[in-house]
């Protein structure tokens, strides 16, 4: 008896150590992983940046099949957050800052222990896009006791940072491989009412501004019991390479005009009906400077002439929204074309009258 009292003293004093080393040691840490994957960063920035896309390449299902993800409103850019239920707990992600396409800044919740910083760097070397993925922050008693039970914070997390950035190089790059554009031909572009929000950008900022900008569209529209009619699209109203500056407006169709109040931020326009070179892009939107390409080398080929009148207009038919697939999505291009003059007349030019050949003696005689 007196043995079995000695080994349970010896067990608390044991717990008691151990529970004082874990509470001795440093919760910082500082975990990440790093990989090449064969894509742009503007497509990578595009994918990870929505959570949506996140249930493709996550690598905590293969521990825990019955993970429960739940999104809000908003699931990219700036202030988009999802949150999640399984096994181990409940959690939430939020999106606390975008920068370019180059960096985003997270946060991560868990039940136990402070919040971490997430972050993701996107740097262009060659064969493609150095793909950060880290985390960072200090561990509660829970956590620091799960790391040193897994031999330390880095073997811990290291592991899932890794096996994420693979699952997205096999998902994310099979998708960019699966594109096509075709070039249309000319067409008479449909007009519409439409309302819009309008921005001036440098240009690797455009795709992180336009996301936000057609939540706050979408928002206002049902605020409002507006009724749209057909798919978002994009007027580019000045693209500056030399000034790696952009001005565009976001825009939603909508059935009939509408007015604003003074002083919004939201705007109404009308499209008038005018003819365009149509291309159409089915596939990830990082294939769109080739197919803004293919419809100018169109337009120098037939010597069209663009229409300063027009509008330039990328419509999304297909997109995130209605398909987490890169390949499934489909992009109409139009670049505004004067109408060609329709070609004069050919004119036969009356031919020299020919005098008849003089007439035979058998002739005269008759």
């Amino acid at each position: 008896m007196r043995v079995v009292k000695y080994i349970f003293l010896l067990l608390i004093l044991a717990a008691i150590a151990l529970t004082v080393y874990i509470a001795t040691q440093s919760g910082k840490f500082d975990v990440q992983r790093t990989k090449v994957i064969n894509a742009s960063p503007t497509a990578l920035f595009n994918y990870i940046n929505d959570y949506k896309n996140w249930d493709d390449w996550g690598p905590w299902k293969e521990d825990d099949p019955t993970i429960r993800n739940s999104y809000t409103d908003r699931t990219q850019g700036t202030g988009a957050s999802f949150s999640w239920t399984g096994k181990d707990g409940n959690g939430k992600m939020e999106t606390i800052k975008t920068i370019g396409n180059d960096t985003i800044e997270q946060k991560i919740y868990f039940d136990h222990g402070d919040p971490s910083d997430v972050y993701w760097t996107f740097t262009p070397v060659k064969g493609g896009t150095k793909v950060t993925w880290g985390m960072k922050g200090e561990m509660g008693f829970m956590m620091k006791a799960f790391a040193i039970l897994s031999g330390g914070s880095d073997r811990m997390l290291g592991p899932m940072f890794q096996k994420g950035l693979e699952n997205i190089d096999n998902v994310l790059v099979k998708e960019l491989k699966e594109y096509n554009i075709k070039i249309n031909g000319l067409v008479k572009k449909a007009g519409t009412y439409y309302i819009k929000q309008s921005a001036t950008c440098k240009i690797p900022e455009l795709t992180g501004l336009m996301a936000p900008m057609f939540t706050n569209l979408k928002k206002f529209a049902q605020d409002n019991n507006i009724s749209l009619n057909g798919s978002a699209f994009v007027i580019y109203n000045k693209y500056d390479k030399a000034a790696n500056q952009v001005d565009f407006s976001v825009c939603l169709p909508v059935k009939e005009e509408i007015f604003t109040a003074q002083g919004s931020d939201i705007a109404t326009g009308e499209l008038i009906p005018y003819l365009a070179l149509k291309t159409t892009l089915s596939g990830d939107y990082s294939h769109s400077k080739e197919a803004w390409d293919k419809t100018y080398a169109e337009i120098t080929k037939n010597k069209w002439m663009e229409d300063p009148n027009g509008k330039y207009l990328e419509v999304y038919k297909v997109g995130p929204l209605q398909s987490r697939k890169p390949s499934e999505w489909i992009t109409e291009i139009f670049i505004p074309i004067t109408a060609k003059p329709k070609p004069a007349p050919t004119v036969t030019p009356n031919p020299k009258p020919v005098p008849p050949p003089p007439a035979t003696a058998k002739e005269t005689a008759e």
